[in-house]
């Protein structure tokens, strides 16, 4: 039988892997968007690509608050983090939570960054 513990370990550790699928998915919609919006920089005049686009034409962060939350790690911290040392700091159920909050994050912004590709190939 089972411990809470092994449970909660198994969790974590499940959502861990979901959330670094997450992250490489969601590196690679915003690398593709960047793609798009500097193939078609020139042809959009609606403010759209101004508001995503940096002055020097790279993609940007559109606004450095907009998508953090308490309980959900920047990607800058995410990538630094030595799991190991972690984990004995943070109770495995606030893992759990902080986990699942980075997993929703995630989704939501990948489905906001779908829309803005729908949205550039609709100008199109």
């Amino acid at each position: 039988m089972k411990c809470p513990m092994d449970s909660l370990q198994e969790q974590v550790t499940v959502l861990t892997t979901k959330v670094d699928a997450l992250h490489t998915a969601l590196d690679q919609v915003n690398h593709r968007v960047s793609e798009i919006l500097n193939t078609s920089q020139p042809t959009l005049n609606d403010g759209f690509t101004d508001s995503v686009m940096g002055n020097d034409g790279q993609s940007t962060v559109i606004a450095e608050g907009m998508f953090e939350h308490k309980d959900i790690l920047m990607d800058t911290t995410y990538s630094k983090l030595d799991h190991s040392s972690t984990e004995t700091q943070i109770s495995p159920e606030v893992q759990v939570r902080r986990l699942t909050a980075q997993l929703t994050a995630a989704y939501n912004r990948i489905a906001a960054l779908e829309e803005q590709l729908l949205a550039l190939r609709s100008h199109h």
